[in-house]
């Protein structure tokens, strides 16, 4: 056989279905089996992480209920929760409300209310959102903070936590301990908490720690 002859063989032999299915054969295959995660961008050869988001915390507790979001996405915008310290976030109990948004009836009227802690713009804001006859939120700015740089991410000191009606609370405004007559919304900061409680229309602060 000459050499131009064998050259010709060579080719066909390279690009034989059966030498294409031998070379799909060594490409990786994302299966339903693959997390996520794992898949690779073919082209960049990166991972691409489609569980990512800004919005909503892993944390299935911390999935919000649809009339908040729903009021939130038109009255808030582009909000989104912060980014606290690993330290923060498990200052909470598993067991318990928080840290991002605690609920319960704040103003004694039987309806679901609502306090959370969220990013606009480069602040740190804690709302409570008390459910009005009429269906909707009045809306109430319980703290505003700026964001800290640590660790190399803008994240805030605070986390939430529900104070239970009858907690008895160490208030440092009158020296006095008190029993609180409703669940109330608890913002923590190291050792420093400040309790918002329901009075007269309005929410009272009471200041506890350091």
């Amino acid at each position: 056989m000459n050499r131009a002859a064998l050259f010709a063989s060579l080719l066909l032999l390279s690009c034989s279905p059966e030498k294409a299915r031998e070379t799909l054969a060594e490409e990786p295959v994302a299966t339903a089996d693959t997390p996520l995660e794992e898949v690779a961008d073919s082209v960049t050869d990166a991972s691409l992480d489609g569980t990512a988001t800004t919005t909503v915390p892993l944390d299935v507790r911390q999935q919000l209920p649809a009339e908040l979001e729903v009021h939130l996405d038109r009255t808030h915008g582009l909000w989104q929760f912060p980014t606290l310290t690993p330290t923060d976030s498990q200052r909470v109990p598993q067991e318990e409300q928080g840290p991002y948004y605690v609920q319960a009836d704040f103003n004694g009227d039987k309806k679901q209310d609502y306090a959370i802690q969220l990013v606009e713009r480069d602040s740190a804001f804690v709302y409570a959102f008390v459910k009005r006859s009429e269906g909707d939120f009045q809306e109430f700015l319980l703290e505003r903070d700026k964001l800290y740089d640590m660790d190399g991410k803008k994240r805030s000191i605070h986390y939430l936590r529900l104070a239970k009606k009858n907690d008895r609370l160490y208030d440092h405004a009158t020296r006095q301990q008190t029993n609180i007559a409703q669940d109330g919304i608890s913002v923590g900061a190291e050792n420093y908490i400040a309790t918002y409680v329901w009075e007269k229309g309005k929410f009272r602060k009471i200041e506890s720690g350091d």
